[in-house]
């Protein structure tokens, strides 16, 4: 196809977005076409925007698909055809039904609406587990060791909850649908941006690589935000009113993802609660006095028994296997 493309020179932005839509889901769209609908993209602010609007409701009504195509198809045939809802047509059968499913998804980017709301996605990861996500809208996330993430992307926001957990999060830039996280106390938001959030025993740590990325009391969204840029790390424990703000080294907080934890000043008991989580035998100080021993090192994690020696060395403890463990003790009073 050249020249002008589908709905170009008709229709509002909207219709022309989904006979975009539809036309370049067949397989009979050329490059010609991609070509062209590049130019319609750029024509406009409010051609991306409707076409962005279209596409995200689309990724929410695509397991609904069948159901959709059955009530745009009865609303323009027969009322008896409507008897017998089509499963989802196969791709070529996409220009067939292009009008009426064009007018349809018109109408519902504008109109509002929506699908059957559907549950968030869960992802999950068992003590030593890392994985790898890739959301539907783009972004890239990790997620460590013993983490949970729940995940609803819609045609407004793309919303996460974080429980206890830790995950470095490649945000796709989208400024229509703002990234939420609801971790803690805190709502974080972002546009795009590359971050590491970690959540552990009632504190946030928020560390920023590259983009900027905000933070909120989650029951003040439209309070003042602490800001937090790159080479930053955000501090806050839950319950508190109060944020704290560092320069830091932001690749530090990201060495998890290549099988490093890299700490600068921080206590034993953190050490041992990471460990924990990384290795199948619990570990732990033998007291409060050993939690608070302050480590700076980097431990790479490639197996438990190095990972214990390498510790020992560092730290001035010794680490001695128990029944149900592995118990870190001063060096001193190691028997």
């Amino acid at each position: 196809m050249t020249g002008r493309g589908p709905g170009q020179g008709q229709g509002g932005a909207a219709e022309q977005a989904a006979a975009w839509f539809v036309r370049l889901q067949g397989e009979t769209a050329t490059g010609e076409d991609w070509l062209a609908f590049e130019r319609w993209l750029a024509a406009a602010p409010a051609h991306a925007l409707a076409y962005e609007r279209l596409e995200s409701l689309w990724v929410e009504m695509d397991s609904d698909a069948p159901r959709l195509v059955a009530a745009l198809d009865a609303a323009q045939r027969p009322a008896a055809r409507a008897a017998h809802p089509p499963a989802r047509p196969p791709r070529w059968l996409w220009p067939a039904i292009g009008a009426p499913l064009a007018a349809g998804l018109a109408a519902a980017v504008w109109l509002g609406v929506q699908p059957h709301p559907q549950p968030p996605a869960i992802y999950q990861t068992a003590p030593g587990e890392v994985r790898q996500l890739a959301l539907a809208d783009g972004t890239a996330v990790r997620l460590n060791v013993a983490s949970r993430l729940a995940v609803t992307l819609s045609a407004d926001a793309r919303r996460v909850q974080m429980a206890d957990g830790e995950a470095a999060f490649d945000v796709a830039h989208d400024a229509a649908r703002p990234f939420l996280i609801q971790v803690g106390d805190r709502q974080v938001r972002v546009v795009g941006t590359e971050f590491d959030l970690r959540h552990r025993d009632g504190e946030l740590r928020l560390t920023v690589r590259r983009g900027v990325v905000e933070l909120r009391p989650a029951d003040a969204p439209d309070a003042a935000p602490a800001r937090v840029t790159l080479g930053q790390q955000l501090t806050h424990r839950d319950g508190e009113t109060g944020v704290q703000l560092a320069a830091v080294e932001a690749d530090d907080a990201f060495g998890w993802t290549t099988g490093q934890l890299v700490y600068r000043d921080r206590p034993l008991s953190e050490v041992a609660a990471d460990l924990s989580r990384r290795f199948a035998s619990p570990i732990r100080t033998a007291d409060a006095e050993t939690g608070r021993i302050r480590f700076t090192g980097v431990l790479v994690t490639d197996n438990e028994a190095a990972v214990l020696r390498r510790l020992e060395a560092f730290s001035g403890v010794r680490a001695e296997h128990v029944a149900d463990g592995v118990v870190l003790r001063r060096a001193r009073a190691a028997r």
